[in-house]
């Protein structure tokens, strides 16, 4: 999908690949300070990240059925990155949900839920990295196709 010229997934992901680690920094702050802003700092990272991501992925998928059916080892690795970005994304968007539902009184940090965050965060760079691989290798989305 293309927006005036230019791939509009290539210019959605980078909200999501910087919203989700400056969530989770910022519940990290909230972790080790106690410092209540970092809550809603986190919260309104994690909430832009679910939205924009969710864009990112609509039109990924646009993208996906684009590619020509005889190139089925990129069509793999296009379902690969989906798959784990869309998983990463899934589970950040029930935290969006439960921690929506506490608004504005947000709870303390938990050490278990910093581990999973980090958990996310390193995942989203793995499916990143295949998504890189389909633009920079495979030319997915480009022109030159």
């Amino acid at each position: 999908m293309r927006l005036f010229g230019h791939p509009v997934h290539v210019m959605l992901i980078h909200f999501p690949s910087a919203l989700f680690p400056m969530e989770l920094v910022c519940y990290g702050v909230l972790y080790f300070t106690g410092e209540k802003s970092f809550a809603t700092a986190s919260y309104c990272a994690m909430a832009g990240g679910v939205a924009l991501g969710w864009l990112a992925v609509i039109t990924g998928a646009l993208d996906l059925v684009k590619i020509p059916p005889y190139k089925p080892a990129v069509i793999k690795k296009a379902l690969v990155h989906g798959t784990i970005n869309s998983s990463v994304l899934i589970t950040y968007t029930v935290f969006v949900y439960l921690v929506s539902k506490q608004y504005p009184d947000l709870r303390d940090a938990s050490l278990g839920l910093l581990i999973v965050k980090a958990i996310l965060v390193s995942t989203m760079i793995v499916g990143n990295w295949f998504g890189g691989e389909l633009i920079l290798k495979h030319n997915v989305a480009l022109d030159n196709e």
